[in-house]
């Protein structure tokens, strides 16, 4: 994996984490509102995590794993069916 997309700047490993936080949205049939409401974040934050504008801290993993319905490491494992970026 790449340190950054080369066309934005932007850390490939944030990347990769707004992509997983979306997929697993989508497949628990959540909301970005439902999802920043049960983690604690406001909804304009989590959507810019998500579009890997900003990244989150250590902190915030466990609630937005209970969130999305998955445990902590989940947030970061890549499934084939999802997009990576290269």
């Amino acid at each position: 994996m790449a340190n950054s997309d080369s066309s934005t700047g932007v850390p490939a490993q944030r990347l990769a984490f707004g992509r997983r936080l979306r997929a697993l949205r989508t497949r628990a049939g959540l909301t970005q509102t439902a999802v920043a409401a049960a983690a604690g974040m406001d909804r304009s934050f989590y959507a810019e995590v998500e579009a890997a504008i900003h990244s989150v801290s250590v902190d915030r993993i466990p609630a937005l794993a209970r969130a999305l319905g998955v445990e902590p490491y989940e947030l970061f494992q890549h499934t084939p069916a999802e997009p990576t970026g290269d």
